[in-house]
């Protein structure tokens, strides 16, 4: 065994969520051995721009980063060709890329690298190994995946795997949790919610022949993704301005029943050369499966001839997102099947 560190040394991991990160060091019989020297071995992880796990049982978000990725440095210390780099995750949160990818200063390094599920911990392991010596001093970045870009209904995760880091030398050894740093902006427990956002539309044709078509909504419907309740819920609508010149609520209802129009108040109309757009706020806050429908009343434009360009139609949900908003992937809805020239 080498002065100061052992073969096998778990690096410290400050902030990596969802996983530990261990490194062990190539000890080739060879006078190369020498180059290792004595020193310190650190491990971090890159942990910009951190996104949020939410989870159905009203927790307080954590924070993970966006990719799978750990910064190595060895002071006074070389990584020799066939140093390994492993990092234990959380399968749900993670995904390895096909081909893990290790550089310094900019440059790529020469490794190989597998992927296994480790059955005492029920975490996945990615080991890069490397194929060529890094010289003491020299930062390694490696980046081994990406966050699963999971929607709704598959984007909570109950209880993800916490953070584990550790030393070992001399045949001593160290084990500790870390706590994610995570914005206090966040706040605290939460119930997650999201919306699903649905139209039905109508046609209005003109020129020879009804040459010329142009879809418009006459219904939005906004349904909640649960498992808590949005705040008040919206919607706007944006169109053609040339073509839909006013939109109003006609009726409404709710879990189909009849909802009060009086209810729905419109809170913005903006209009330019291009775009015409209207938001309206609901005076109901919608649970899992609730689900409004609001028939609209559209007044259109006259027209007898082509348009060089055209705004689609779309109607979105008008909520602000928050960090507790789950990406359903349906908070919009368009058509662009409209002909006009």
């Amino acid at each position: 065994m080498m002065s100061g560190i052992s073969r096998r040394q778990l690096l410290t991991v400050a902030g990596l969520t969802v996983g530990a990160a261990w490194v062990d060091l190539a000890v080739p019989a060879t006078p190369a051995t020498a180059a290792l020297g004595t020193g310190q071995l650190t491990i971090e992880p890159l942990v910009q721009d951190p996104i949020p796990v939410l989870s159905a049982r009203g927790a307080a978000p954590q924070a993970v980063p966006q990719q799978l990725a750990v910064r190595v440095r060895g002071d006074n210390v070389a990584l020799l060709a066939g140093t390994k780099l492993t990092v234990a995750f959380d399968r749900r949160l993670y995904a390895p890329l096909t081909t893990p990818l290790a550089t310094r200063a900019g440059r790529r390094v020469l490794a190989t690298a597998t992927t296994a599920p480790d059955p005492s911990t029920g975490q996945t392991a990615c080991t890069l190994t490397l194929n060529e010596d890094v010289p003491a001093g020299v930062e390694l970045v490696a980046l081994l995946g990406t966050v699963n870009p999971h929607r709704y209904p598959h984007d909570l995760t109950v209880a993800p795997a916490t953070v584990a880091a550790g030393l070992s030398s001399r045949g001593r050894a160290a084990r500790r949790d870390l706590t994610s740093p995570r914005p206090s902006s966040w706040g605290g427990p939460t119930e997650p919610w999201g919306v699903e956002v649905g139209a039905g539309w109508s046609k209005l044709t003109w020129g020879p022949d009804a040459r010329y078509r142009y879809y418009y909504p006459v219904i939005a419907t906004v349904t909640g993704s649960g498992p808590g309740r949005t705040p008040a819920a919206e919607f706007t609508v944006s169109v053609d301005p040339r073509i839909v010149t006013d939109i109003g609520v006609a009726a409404a209802r709710l879990n189909h029943r009849t909802y009060p129009g009086s209810k729905i108040k419109r809170v913005e109309s903006t209009a330019s050369g291009s775009l015409r757009r209207f938001r309206w706020r609901a005076d109901v806050r919608l649970g899992a499966g609730d689900q409004l429908d609001v028939m609209l009343r559209v007044t259109t434009g006259s027209l007898d001839g082509p348009l060089e360009t055209i705004t689609h139609p779309v109607v979105s949900s008008g909520m602000t997102p928050v960090i507790a908003t789950r990406r359903t992937g349906r908070e919009s809805v368009s058509r662009t099947d409209s002909s006009w020239r």
